[in-house]
């Protein structure tokens, strides 16, 4: 890898341009380059992100700060048919909102360039080494691709009119350009909350409270490998369902009930605006092609939300309609932890015990129906747990999670205890654009 220094300067501020010379690349880079005369010639490279993926009317959203900072910025130069590739990388603080001057060494003809920011040396060997240039790479954590707000992000460069294949000339500058996306998704959980206390959550049945501050989730089968460079399809490593298994995700580890806090569904935070939703959770893209419409078979490949809400019921020991200080006070003993009978009546489905001894002298009390332990359900702390895909359609269109879109979940209402367990789903999609805009003029030359 050739690590150059820079010399930059702020838009539209005139500098002076030193020369500067890299270090040796690989050997087989050299003996191919050798091969053909290095020539004078001048490329500015327009680095940006369009608001690709946005429908008519439909805004983006840029996050937070962090996620968009460009701390390390690295080109491919290679031949069209892939051959002779240079990589050449620059390191700084804030590139993303610089224009950027260095230069390169490269042979006239019709090259292939690609962009990446914040790629670590490991990877950028990687994609030296593989074929295609585009070679499947592995993370340990999501962290890898993540940490010290370091986000990893790639483009290929574009003639102005669109065209892949961009031809170095002598005497003549070359304007390219290349929009850079991140590698990876955000996911965000929101819940509709009441209309006369955003305290709580909405509930299909009156029979409960949930509080906003107890919807808790974790993400659960995300993807451990990714293409650096975004397929035109916008397929993973693991596209085809029947090639994929366990062994290429990540399993949730923690519980729901110790994961990120949900926040208030809120539609004017779904725009660009000084209090625009930034917060969730990071994962890889993950798209797969339909073998068969088999949900089982879809939750082991496709990334999902495990959520938690502790319900505090209504209805508790023959008492019916509550206040949530007088429910809390019944379950006070065993911290929240209620009781449901399997088999009690319809007429008696809605009701609650704080311990199951209430649940079997009350049935038998008032319906004459005799039940045993066996027969109630516990609900430990008042925790319930729902599932959610994070792209609530996931067998429309076969795609799941795709790369740098921000997800934001809303659940519309929950349900309670002997009740189906199931909760109403929408998800938003945002293009998650990134911020800031970097011009790279790239001088490419003999150096005699």
């Amino acid at each position: 890898m050739r690590l150059l220094k820079l010399t930059y300067h702020f838009l539209f501020v005139l500098v002076s341009v030193v020369s500067l010379s890299g270090c040796s690349q690989d050997e087989y880079t050299e003996e191919q380059d050798l091969k053909q005369p290095q020539i004078e010639a001048q490329l500015i490279l327009s680095v940006s992100t369009p608001h690709t993926g946005a429908r008519a009317g439909e805004s983006t959203l840029t996050g937070k700060d962090v996620e968009n900072e460009c701390r390390k910025l690295t080109l491919f130069i290679m031949n069209a048919d892939g051959s002779g590739i240079q990589d050449y990388s620059v390191e700084g603080n804030n590139l993303q909102n610089k224009s950027l001057i260095f230069n390169v060494e490269t042979s006239k003809g019709q090259k292939m360039i690609f962009v990446t920011a914040n790629m670590a040396d490991t990877q950028i060997d990687e994609i030296k080494r593989a074929t295609d240039h585009n070679p499947e790479l592995t993370i340990n954590n999501i962290t890898d691709i993540t940490a010290d707000n370091n986000f990893l992000m790639t483009g290929q460069a574009v003639t102005e009119d669109g065209n892949k294949t961009i031809n170095i000339e002598v005497g003549k500058i070359t304007k390219v350009k290349a929009a850079l996306t991140r590698v990876i998704s955000k996911v965000l959980l929101t819940c509709s909350t009441k209309e006369n206390n955003d305290k709580y959550v909405k509930l299909i049945q009156d029979n409960g409270y949930i509080q906003l501050n107890n919807v808790h989730y974790i993400l659960d089968t995300t993807n451990k490998k990714f293409f650096p460079f975004a397929k035109s399809s916008n397929e993973d490593p693991n596209f085809n369902m029947s090639k994929t298994d366990a062994s290429d995700f990540f399993l949730a580890t923690n519980k729901p009930e110790n994961g990120k806090t949900a926040l208030k569904y809120d539609a004017n935070r779904m725009q660009e605006c000084d209090n625009k939703y930034i917060d969730g959770l990071y994962c890889l893209e993950n798209t797969f092609s339909i073998d068969q419409e088999d949900l089982t078979r879809a939750k082991e490949i496709a990334t999902y939300l495990k959520i938690a809400a502790k319900f505090t019921p209504k209805n508790i020991d023959g008492s019916q309609n509550l206040s949530e200080v007088d429910a809390n006070k019944k379950l006070v003993n065993n911290n929240g932890t209620f009781y449901t009978c399997k088999k009690a009546p319809d007429s008696a489905k809605y009701m609650c015990y704080s311990t199951i001894q209430k649940g079997i002298d009350y049935l038998k009390k008032t319906y004459n129906i005799t039940v045993v332990n066996e027969d109630f359900t516990t609900h430990a702390n008042g925790w319930q747990y729902y599932e959610a895909f994070v792209d609530s359609s996931v067998f429309s269109n076969g795609a799941n999670i795709v790369r740098n879109n921000y997800y934001i979940i809303n659940i519309m209402s929950f349900t309670a205890p002997l009740l189906e367990k199931t909760i109403e789903v929408n998800t938003i999609i945002r293009p998650w654009t990134i911020k800031g805009k970097t011009t790279i003029d790239v001088e490419t030359g003999n150096n005699n």
